[in-house]
Order: C-alpha cells, then structure tokens, then sequence
C-alpha cells in the first residue's frame, strides 16, 4: 500500500512558509529561494530537517543513525557548496 504524500503547498501565508531549495551535485552548488531573508531561512531549514529526521527514527531507522548523517553532512558537506550568484531585476 502506497503511503499518501501531503500535497505541496506554492502559496505563503502567515502559517504556511514555503523555501526552494535546489541541490546541483554535479556542478556542487545550491540554490535556496524564498521570499523572506536567508537568516530566517536557516532556522526554518533546520526545523525542516528536525521534523524530517524525527519521521525517519518514527520509520525505523536507528535514532543515532539519523543523528550520525546529519552530524556528517553538517561537518563534510555543507563546506564545499558554493551558493550560486542570483540575477536580480530590481
């Protein structure tokens, strides 16, 4: 049985915050689009992947584990991105 994906929300409200982010592997760059300030963005990512690693350890997936990727991830990879230069039409 599939499980039913929540619908993705394009609007922002005073509830409702949405970000884009866009990860490029091959050329090694991110995008993070939205339509308020990045130092409000980093808390609401990082919500983001708290709630997201809280449904992985609800899934079964070892507690430590999921701490142990994202500790990985925060210490190896997010040094070598570059954030890509935006255009902007002001």
């Amino acid at each position: 049985m599939k499980k039913k994906l929540n619908p993705i929300i394009i609007k922002d409200s005073k509830h409702v915050k949405n970000i884009f982010i866009q990860l490029d592997l091959k050329k090694n760059s991110t995008l993070v689009r939205s339509n308020f300030s990045p130092w409000e963005n980093i808390a609401l990512i990082i919500e983001g992947l708290a709630v997201t690693a809280q449904q992985c350890i609800a899934e079964g997936i070892d507690r430590n584990e999921v701490y142990k990727a994202i500790n990985e991830y925060l210490i190896k990879a997010m040094p070598n991105y570059k954030v890509a230069k935006e255009k902007r039409a002001d």
